[in-house]
């Protein structure tokens, strides 16, 4: 369970970028375009780590966050919001509900990986 990853992102570019990324660093990947219904597909991948975007249309990522943080199964699972804003009051929101941390998108893959580590070294 170490090494498997989920991403939620509406943008199909980013999806795969980040995937590339990890996927060539040995990392097991499974991504969602479609944040409606991800909660349960989540829970059945049950990854060591998930990857939300904060701005999705049909609910958002802080809405999600929300639901992972309050399901039993997910609640213990790290996650890193994904955003290009940045703003600050977003990201005190998705500390405020259990974001370890966050990126700011377009991110390196320096930035991306160091993060992931950092996170699933625990």
């Amino acid at each position: 369970m170490e090494n498997k990853i989920a991403i939620v992102d509406d943008n199909e570019s980013i999806l795969a970028s980040i995937e590339s990324i990890l996927k060539d660093n040995g990392y097991d990947v499974k991504c969602y375009n479609d944040p409606l219904g991800v909660v349960e597909k989540i829970r059945e991948y049950l990854p060591s780590l998930i990857m939300l975007d904060i701005h999705m249309p049909g609910k958002n990522g802080i809405e999600l966050l929300k639901e992972i943080k309050g399901d039993s199964v997910l609640k213990k699972i790290p996650v890193v919001m994904l955003t290009v804003e940045g703003s600050p009051s977003e990201i005190q929101l998705s500390m405020l509900y259990g974001a370890n941390t966050y990126i700011l998108k377009p991110a390196k893959k320096d930035d991306i990986l160091n993060v992931v580590k950092n996170i699933l070294i625990v």
